[in-house]
């Protein structure tokens, strides 16, 4: 992990900061960040501390629609997204053959491991100089924010990521952890983040502790504990959304709007290209889903030209404007989760009654900020349960996708096909020819990149699992 610890840079962070307004042994080292052992050296005052907390959230932004991260290139490496692009380290995620040197895959990494440093920084900051007890759900907001970037690399990474540390001024290299080791990790922190979410009557903790709540019942699906996913989310409404991921002109634009409608880098995926068609894709730009707003087509001539590479059809998903803000957690997700949860104990029937009722009527899929928040119009239930664990299991994850296109899901959801489920990766991933040339490879997962040798304790991928 590549960390830039020089104290100019930390004064000009901070500045920029004020001007924008439970496993083993491992785990309990890396939870200990409450002693303020080492305070950073610009920080004197609760208003300083603040600063780091706030400068913690806006990286936040940059590993979910902030940037081109997890949420984007996850998408690219299964079916939400195309390569409309000359750039091979985007070529290369949507034929599913990832190189350990590939610069984008480098970059969101590095952004990953910058929210968790910056989050450990803002808590040894707010231990020594406290927010008032009537905004202590400030602390639990940056526990919030390394149970998410924990969940980003655990979905999207390889087994073997180490977590190293640089909080307190030098670093400590981390040794390579599993995937399940970090989902246990972002549940512990987000245990803390619950126990932190007062003035219990706080829109803000409320919000922390909502938004935290189905971040958990997300974690225990990936790690197999289905009973409790459904119980920790079975109080959160379906009109919820937390909408804290906010863009504007001047702090950056929605980068999904930026790669996809304004650069034509990336194209909406289908099931369909000009190679033929591709195993396992879903058609998000030819269906014609109530859930997605689309423009464009796929073959043919498309309404929206060529992309950046002057080749390919040009799609997009006109479901987020520039500034519009993004929805990491939401009611919609947490009835999802009961409906995995029914599809996992055989309730097929309990499983379609959920479905069809988010189907009969929509919940909002984008926050309300700049534009109007988009509710899509009601659709027919579905009027099949399915017979089979296999069936039942394509048709939830079918429907998840069009509920949760653009969210940072998918790939996620994938890899629990395949680990969970009993499907091989040639059976949920996109396979076939690749529209570029070649064909599709086999990667269900990112590789930690090169940079990362830089750590004594790391040796490469432990595995390249689902």
């Amino acid at each position: 992990m590549t960390i830039i610890r020089k104290r100019a840079r930390r004064a000009t962070w901070l500045a920029m900061a004020l001007a924008l307004g439970a496993c083993d042994s491992t785990q309990k080292q890396l939870l200990s960040v409450t002693l303020p052992d080492v305070i950073p050296s610009t920080v004197s005052s609760v208003e300083q501390a603040e600063a780091l907390r706030v400068g913690a959230l806006s990286r936040v932004r940059n590993i979910t629609a902030g940037g081109e991260g997890a949420w984007m290139l996850g998408g690219l490496l299964t079916d939400e997204w195309k390569s409309s692009d000359t750039f091979s380290q985007r070529n290369e995620t949507d034929q599913r053959s990832v190189q350990e040197s590939n610069a984008n895959v480098q970059s969101m990494l590095r952004e990953i491991y910058r929210v968790r440093n910056s989050s450990q920084e803002a808590l040894i900051a707010l231990a020594a100089y406290a927010p008032p007890s009537t905004q202590q759900y400030k602390i639990g907001t940056m526990y919030l924010a390394q149970a998410i970037a924990e969940i980003e690399l655990a979905e999207t990474f390889c087994n073997g990521i180490p977590l190293s540390d640089a909080a307190r001024g030098a670093i400590v290299y981390g040794s390579p952890l599993t995937n399940a080791d970090l989902y246990n990790l972002a549940k512990a922190h987000l245990d803390t983040a619950i126990a932190n979410a007062l003035p219990v009557a706080d829109a803000n903790a409320v919000t922390l502790k909502t938004t935290a709540q189905i971040l958990q019942g997300r974690i225990l699906l990936n790690l197999g504990q289905h009973t409790a996913a459904a119980a920790v989310v079975s109080t959160v409404a379906t009109a919820y959304s937390d909408q804290v991921m906010t863009y504007s002109l001047t702090s950056g634009d929605n980068q999904i709007w930026s790669l996809n409608t304004s650069a034509k880098r990336w194209t909406v995926g289908d099931s369909m290209d000009t190679a033929g068609l591709i195993g396992n894709s879903l058609p998000f730009a030819s269906s014609g889903d109530a859930r997605l707003k689309i423009t464009g087509s796929t073959l043919g001539t498309s309404a929206g030209g060529k992309g950046f590479d002057g080749a390919t059809n040009f799609i997009t998903n006109n479901l987020w404007a520039r500034s519009d803000a993004a929805i990491i957690a939401s009611g919609l997700d947490a009835r999802l989760i009961e409906a995995e949860v029914k599809l996992k104990a055989a309730d097929y029937a309990g499983m379609m009654t959920i479905l069809n009722g988010l189907r009969t009527a929509p919940p909002k899929l984008t926050a309300t900020n700049v534009t109007t928040a988009f509710t899509p119009t009601a659709m027919a239930a579905l009027s099949t349960t399915p017979a089979t664990a296999s069936d039942a299991a394509k048709l939830f994850f079918r429907e998840k996708a069009f509920w949760t296109f653009g969210r940072g899901q998918r790939l996620g959801d994938l890899r629990r096909m395949v680990r969970q489920y009993g499907f091989t990766q040639d059976q949920v991933f996109p396979t076939g020819t690749f529209f570029k040339g070649g064909a599709y490879g086999t990667d269900v997962n990112f590789p930690i990149t090169t940079d990362e040798y830089n750590n004594p304790n790391y040796k490469g991928c432990t595995d390249r699992k689902a």
